[in-house]
C-alpha cells in the first residue's frame, strides 16, 4: 500500500483555517522577568535592510531574545543588565518566573482575546531560552528539567477550546541556548552555532511527539529551523492521524547542514552570510508546510498561497516595558490590516506579550478591547 502524503492540506487547509482572520500569538516566559529591549523606533525588516544582521544582533528590538543579547558584551542590553542586575546570571531569571506564572489567569486571556475577534491561539512553549510552559515528562539530558513546574499549556489549551477557540503550539526547533555557550552575532551564527547532535535531535523530537501526545494542538509552530532529523515524516504523520484537521507552519527546513557546508568551503564571512542566508530560506518551497508565514512584513502575497503574518502589537513580542508609547500599533490599524491581509489569502497572528505575573500591560490590553 503506497504511504499517504506527509502533508495532507498543503493546497487545501482545512476550513476553519481559511475562515480565520485573526490568531493571538503568545510570547511569555523567563525572558519577561527583565523585560528589557532598546527601542529605538525601527522594526526587524527595517533594521536588517539599513544596519545589517550584527547590528541587528546587538540591538534587536526583542525582548524575547534578552539571552542572547546581554551575552554580547558592550550591547545595550549587556550595559542595562550589569547596571540593573550586576552579574546575576540569565538563569536566576528562570527562578522568578516560575514563581510569578502561578499568578497568570488563562481563562482571563482567552475572555479577552475571544471578544477581540480572534479564533485561534499559539501559545510559545519553548523559546529559544530553552525553558518549558509545561511540566515535561522528557528529562533534559544536562539540566534534569528546565521549565515551569505545573502545566500553564494544558490550562491554556482548556480555556480555549472551553470558549471555542483553537490552540496551537510554537515550539523553538533549532535554538535552544540550553545546549550551546557561544552567542549569536549574525544570521550565520544562528544556523552555524545551533546543535545538531544526536543528544539534542531527540530532545527536541521528543518534545514535540510529548506535546502532540498531551495537547492535540491545531497548529504546529515551529521556529527558525529543524534539526536534520530523517525521522521528521513520521513525526508529521504520527501528527496527522491524532489531529486530521491539523496544520504545520514553513519553519522546518534542516538549514544549518547546508550553511555549514558552504562555511567549510570558505563562503560564509562575516555578515555576507546574511544573504547568503536568506537566499537559502527563499531558493524554493520548505519540503514541508501547510501555510506559509511572515514576520512583520507588508502583507504582499505574490504567489496566492495561504499565510499568516505575525507581529507583536509594538515593535517585540516578549513584554518590553520600555517600548514606547508611539510604537503601540492603535486598533483601527491592526483592524486595516487584517482587512488587507484577507484579501491576500492570509491572515494575521498578533501577538501579546504578558508581564512576568501574567498581566497583559495595559497599551496591549488596550488595543485587543478596541478591536471587539
Amino acid at each position: 500500500m503506497k504511504a499517504p502524503a506527509v502533508n495532507i492540506h498543503r493546497e487545501k487547509q482545512p476550513d476553519w483555517f481559511r475562515q480565520s482572520r485573526l490568531g493571538i500569538f503568545i510570547h511569555w516566559g523567563v525572558y519577561s522577568v527583565p523585560a528589557y529591549a532598546p527601542d529605538k523606533g525601527e522594526d526587524i525588516g527595517t533594521i536588517l535592510s539599513r544596519c545589517g544582521s550584527e547590528y541587528f544582533y546587538r540591538r534587536t528590538p526583542y525582548a524575547e531574545w534578552y539571552q542572547n543579547s546581554m551575552a554580547l558584551e558592550g550591547s545595550p542590553t549587556d550595559i542595562h543588565h550589569r547596571e540593573h542586575y550586576g552579574s546575576k546570571p540569565y538563569s536566576a531569571f528562570a527562578e522568578e518566573f516560575r514563581q510569578s506564572a502561578r499568578s497568570a489567569d488563562p481563562e482571563a486571556w482567552v475572555r479577552l482575546f475571544k471578544d477581540a475577534g480572534a479564533s485561534y491561539v499559539v501559545l510559545v512553549t519553548k523559546h529559544h531560552d530553552g525553558f518549558t510552559l509545561f511540566n515535561s515528562r522528557v528529562p533534559h539530558p544536562r539540566l534534569g528539567s528546565y521549565g515551569l513546574d505545573f502545566d500553564f499549556t494544558g490550562a491554556l489549551a482548556a480555556a480555549c477550546r472551553s470558549a471555542g477557540l483553537r490552540f496551537g503550539i510554537y515550539y523553538s526547533s533549532l535554538l535552544d541556548w540550553t545546549f550551546t555557550s557561544e552567542p549569536i552575532h549574525t544570521v550565520s551564527d544562528m544556523f552555524l552555532r545551533s546543535n545538531i547532535s544526536s543528544e539534542y535531535v531527540d530532545y527536541c523530537r521528543d518534545h514535540w511527539l510529548e506535546l502532540i501526545d498531551r495537547y492535540s494542538p491545531d497548529i504546529l509552530w515551529s521556529d527558525i529551523g529543524y534539526p536534520p532529523d530523517e525521522r521528521l515524516p513520521e513525526l508529521f504523520r504520527h501528527y496527522y492521524e491524532r489531529v486530521p484537521e491539523g496544520l504545520v507552519n514553513d519553519r522546518w527546513s534542516a538549514l544549518p547542514d547546508r550553511l555549514r557546508k558552504l562555511n567549510r568551503r570558505g563562503l560564509l564571512r562575516g555578515d555576507v552570510a546574511f544573504n547568503t542566508a536568506m537566499n537559502l530560506c527563499n531558493a524554493r518551497s520548505p519540503s514541508y508546510y501547510d501555510y506559509r508565514t511572515q514576520e512583520y512584513s507588508s502583507g504582499k502575497n505574490p504567489s496566492g498561497r495561504c499565510f499568516e503574518l505575525c507581529r507583536g502589537i509594538d515593535l517585540s513580542f516578549g513584554y518590553n516595558k520600555h517600548s514606547r508609547a508611539e510604537n503601540f500599533m492603535s486598533p483601527e490599524e491592526v483592524r486595516a490590516l487584517i482587512e488587507r491581509l484577507a484579501a491576500n489569502n492570509g491572515r494575521l497572528l498578533l501577538n501579546v506579550g504578558p508581564d512576568m505575573h501574567g498581566n497583559i500591560p495595559e497599551p496591549q490590553a488596550r488595543v485587543l478591547r478596541g478591536l471587539a
